[in-house]
This record gives C-alpha cells, sequence and structure tokens, in this order.
C-alpha cells in the first residue's frame, strides 16, 4: 500500500528534525527551517511541538520513491549546514542517511559541495 501525501511530508520533516538536532543544539536558522517546511506540510504546532520534544528519540524513515529520497538528502545538508558548517556529527548522520537511501559517499559530498557553491551565490 503506497503511502500518503502527508504520511510521506510528515516522515521527511521528522528526519529533518533528527538532523538539526545531530549536534546536540537547535540554532535559530535551523528552527526557522523547520518551521518553514512545517508550514509547507501544513503541520500542525502541536503535532511540530511533539515531534522536537521527542528529537533524540526519532528514527530516520526511508521515503519510498527516488525523488523523496533525493529531497531528503538534499535537505539534510541544507539542514546540517545551515548554520555555516557541516560538524562531525551532522555530516555522519547526512552519511547515514545517503546509505539508508542508497547513495554513497562520493555522492554526499558533491550534494554538500553543490550546497555550499550555492550557499555562497
Amino acid at each position: 500500500m503506497e503511502k500518503s501525501k502527508i504520511t510521506i511530508k510528515l516522515e521527511h520533516f521528522q528526519n529533518l528534525v533528527a538532523v538539526a538536532y545531530a549536534d546536540g543544539r537547535l540554532d535559530i536558522k535551523e528552527a526557522e527551517f523547520l518551521a518553514q517546511k512545517a508550514e509547507e506540510y501544513n503541520i500542525k504546532k502541536e503535532l511540530v511541538d511533539k515531534i522536537i520534544d521527542n528529537a533524540e528519540r526519532l528514527e530516520f524513515i526511508v521515503p519510498a520513491n527516488n525523488i523523496e529520497k533525493m529531497n531528503q538528502l538534499t535537505d539534510s545538508v541544507y539542514m546540517a549546514m545551515i548554520d555555516g558548517e557541516v560538524d562531525d556529527r551532522e555530516y555522519d548522520l547526512c552519511l547515514i542517511i545517503a546509505k539508508k537511501l542508497d547513495f554513497d559517499k562520493n555522492y554526499l559530498d558533491e550534494i554538500i559541495k553543490l550546497t555550499k557553491k550555492l550557499w555562497n551565490s
């Protein structure tokens, strides 16, 4: 049975929260990005708060299709570097995510390089 668009968006959001908390903190830019995604996905504040309150217990959910997989990895990299740098714990989590999505380290490094290039332009 195929997942609903609502379920896919909720899982995507939960994965982003997990990445945001990978370095043990949530900075203002990460919070703003999560708020934008929650609004874009029409996730109610109460549910957002519940997800964030349980961030350390979230488990990564693998998207069902390739477009969602690429979107998930791209957003995860963006979330990891939103504070300007991808620290070691964030990189390790992005690498775990990439592998779970059937992408290799080289692909992740290319996504990071491209994101940095776009970020600086």
